[in-house]
């Protein structure tokens, strides 16, 4: 005798929804509202890179205090950068052990780019 499994037949209309169906609702929201915080840091990243050539690309990027917002903002931009990062590889489940790589390389590309700006 064939036994039916309780998740390939649909839920008779009315009935109270099963426990295991609520467990991953509440899974998927929690993983869109995670994946919405990475997205607002990441554009946070890239928010304060803007900041960081706006400051090179200004008349007065010479000055002590421009070279520190610089810094400043570059450090901001790779942390918020990191931190979406390393969110969305939690929600995916894949890559767990490169954003710190990919992290870092923004930083490293940033600070290089700013480098070659400040230079001209």
């Amino acid at each position: 005798m064939a036994t039916r499994d309780s998740d390939d037949e649909p839920e008779p209309e009315g009935a109270p929804p099963s426990a295991h169906s609520l467990h991953q609702v509440r899974a998927a929201q929690l993983r869109a509202r995670a994946t919405r915080w990475a997205i607002g840091k990441s554009a946070f990243g890239t928010v304060f890179l803007i900041g960081a050539l706006a400051y090179a690309l200004g008349p007065d990027r010479h000055l002590p205090s421009s070279r520190l917002w610089m810094a400043l903002l570059v450090v901001l931009s790779t942390f918020n950068v990191g931190l979406g990062l390393r969110t969305f590889s939690r929600v995916r489940r894949r890559a767990r052990r490169f954003w710190p790589v990919a992290t870092v390389l923004w930083g490293l590309l940033a600070t290089g780019l700013l480098r070659i700006l400040l230079a001209r």
